[in-house]
């Protein structure tokens, strides 16, 4: 457990750790040296993800592991010193030093602690120059092995992301056709109501922005309804018993409710297939209800089904789904795949791209009478679930933009596949490595050991919440590293040193600690907000204030009185009074008469433009203002004065007549 989920973050825990590990190694007497460099120059290889935190992540120990080579390399080549060679390149090194903090007299200034800090980091540069050098006599080929280091990435995240840009692609295709009718917009009831009655004003515009549409948005609430992960909500049982009603067996919809990879493609190819039975059911559920309406999220479930461009978009995404995800699964998890190391499955994902350019030029594929498994499927074995790829050609004669759609998605998925597996491809980091190294960087094709061990652990935090993850981890390697065997053939001396060992772990009240240690992060990181925000609270108040003590240019003659002034004289505006008038229009000027982005007003010539156009809608505005006051004005009816009215005014303060006009 990390207290943040930065990449150094992350790489300082892998170095405290296989430290650890070595340093108990050593302890027991199993290792010569106290040394966890020996463990990453061994290390060839890195399987993740593909989040940017942890490519970054891939990269710092990269690093890592090339520093401890260069440090191990460079301290075998000082032993071959003589004392006098040694004590040579640390007097130069020292003289160096003393001379970058400012000479003698800086140096003497400094604390012992600092001295001996930067005498020691000065010591471990010299080590990492000479295994510099030393590292620069071997040959091309000996380097590229001793810096070997991979990074795969999981491939079932590869078809996600996929199949995530064929759906972009999808949204795409309605925005650049705006002739055509989009799929009809499901919100939510609070967005549905303030689009309703709230029409024209901000509320209404955020909740279109806010609301989705389409064949995925259609499965995810789909999901909700027909599989709730909650057992107590939604209608999965009531879908089970008419499905066995009408088709004598059950159909269990796919977990959109919960993170599963394909749930929501293969949700739109159960729709597909019983896409008139779905819409029948919300029939009857609608009917059974006493008040004889769906709630909200059925309602839209159920317009989503009957929506013509929804229908596109769920064919669309279900020949996607037989056409390469499924045949592309296979390959990674099914009983009959021929590669278990992802490192030798580049070749599997050309295929995949070149079947997707396939496909493109040959939609008949997968749509028409011509359409087949042979031709259209990645791998030609037959559709995972054939009465879906039938029910698409029933519906695809009455969908006219189907082809287009089809087209679109499949464009954007392979720019994401080409991205997704760039370490796999030609040209990639793959590309040099030989068979040998390959082999010795094998990895997982997925990450579904991270993965499950994951969700185990979420599992036991659930059932046994008080569980340390120190006691958690120490449960699951005692039964996956057959440590019970281990221990049975260890000496008693050994047993007696590991209980040691245990006790002193126990009572470390490491656990606590961590504990403590996120709880401190996370206040640091509150405190530090705080701050932040106060600080640039003030800034702006600061900036409120400047902008209000300037005297603005509200005419256009003035501008140009100022603008044709000698330069330097007094009232002539230069480039910093002429920002300051626009920062005064920016705030207390026209609406909409000035961009915020200071960047984008440009140098002298441009800021004068801009200024001009500022003071002219300025004066338009506030002339717009006085003359609906004067129209009201005139409106009014007007009063009788009477001599009566003029004594009665006198009384309350006037002079005289002449003093009341005035």
């Amino acid at each position: 457990m990390a207290v943040n989920h930065t990449s150094e973050t992350q790489v300082g825990c892998w170095i405290e750790t296989v430290e650890d590990i070595f340093h108990l190694l050593f302890e027991s007497g199993m290792c010569s040296k106290d040394d966890a460099r020996i463990f990453w120059n061994l290390v060839t290889g890195f399987h993740s993800d593909h989040a940017a935190d942890q490519k970054k992540l891939f990269e710092l120990l990269k690093k890592w592991k090339e520093r401890c080579d260069r440090e191990l390399r460079g301290e075998r080549a000082v032993k071959r010193l003589t004392d006098l060679e040694y004590a040579c390149l640390i007097f130069q090194g020292s003289q160096a030093l003393v001379q970058q903090v400012g000479g003698p007299a800086a140096w003497e200034v400094l604390t012992p602690e600092e001295r001996s800090r930067r005498l020691e980091a000065m010591r471990n540069q010299i080590i990492r120059d000479i295994g510099e050098a030393e590292f620069a006599k071997l040959s091309e080929a000996e380097k590229a092995e001793v810096d070997f280091f991979l990074w795969a990435g999981c491939c079932m995240h590869k078809e996600m992301n996929a199949f995530k840009g064929g759906c972009v692609g999808l949204d795409n295709f309605w925005k650049e056709h705006p002739e055509l009718e989009p799929p009809k917009l499901l919100p939510n009831r609070d967005n549905a109501a303030a689009i309703n009655k709230a029409a024209g004003t901000g509320a209404a515009d955020r909740a279109l922005e806010c609301s989705e549409r389409g064949a995925v948005k259609v499965a995810s609430l789909a999901g909700s309804i027909f599989r709730h992960k909650d057992r107590k909500r939604g209608q999965q049982d009531t879908l089970r018993f008419f499905f066995d009603h009408k088709l004598g067996f059950n159909v269990s919809f796919p977990d959109t409710s919960n993170t599963r990879f394909q749930s929501h493609a293969e949700a739109c190819a159960v729709i597909i297939i019983y896409l008139d039975l779905f819409i029948e059911f919300l029939t009857y559920v609608k009917q059974n209800k006493g008040s004889g309406k769906l709630n909200h999220m059925e309602q839209n479930v159920f317009d989503g089904l009957q929506d013509i461009p929804t229908r596109h978009e769920f064919i669309v995404i279900t020949l996607y789904w037989l056409a390469i995800s499924v045949p592309y699964m296979r390959e990674i998890r099914g009983p009959y795949a021929t590669e278990d190391n992802i490192l030798k499955l580049g070749p599997l994902h050309q295929r995949v791209i070149d079947h997707i350019d396939m496909l493109i030029e040959h939609t008949e594929y997968l749509i028409g009478p011509d359409a087949s498994a042979e031709k259209g499927s990645l791998d030609g074995c037959v559709w995972e679930r054939p009465e879906a790829f039938y029910a698409c050609q029933r519906y695809a004669p009455d969908l006219p933009h189907l082809k287009g759609l089809l087209v679109h998605f499949l464009k954007h998925a392979r720019v994401l596949w080409v991205r997704f597996s760039a370490e796999l491809l030609p040209g990639g980091a793959l590309s040099k490595a030989t068979p040998e190294q390959i082999e010795s960087a094998w990895m997982e094709k997925t990450n579904d050991l991270n993965e499950a061990d994951f969700g185990m652990y979420r599992q036991a935090a659930r059932t046994t919440p008080t569980i340390s993850l120190a006691q958690y981890n120490a449960r699951k390697m005692y039964k996956m590293n057959r440590t019970s065997e281990f221990l049975r053939n260890l000496s008693p001396e050994m047993r007696q040193w590991l209980r040691k060992v245990t006790r002193r772990q126990d009572a470390s009240g490491s656990n606590r600690q961590q504990r403590i240690q996120l709880a401190e992060y996370r206040q640091k990181v509150a405190e530090d907000k705080t701050r932040k925000q106060e600080e640039q609270a003030q800034k702006r108040a600061k900036a409120a204030r400047e902008i209000d003590a300037i005297s603005p240019i509200q005419t256009v003659t003035e501008l140009d009185f100022r603008v044709s002034l000698p330069v330097g004289s007094n009232g002539y505006l230069n480039v910093s009074d002429i920002t300051k008038q626009l920062k005064w229009h920016k705030v207390h000027g026209a609406k909409d008469a000035i961009t915020t982005v200071e960047s984008k007003w440009g140098k002298r010539p441009q800021k004068l433009i801009l200024l001009r156009s500022c003071i002219e809608m300025l004066v338009h505005a506030r002339a717009s203002v006085l003359s609906e006051e004067s129209t009201s004005v005139e409106e009014e009816d007007d009063l009788e004065i009477t001599v009566q009215d003029l004594e009665e005014f006198d009384s309350d303060g006037y002079d005289s007549e002449e003093d009341y006009y005035k």
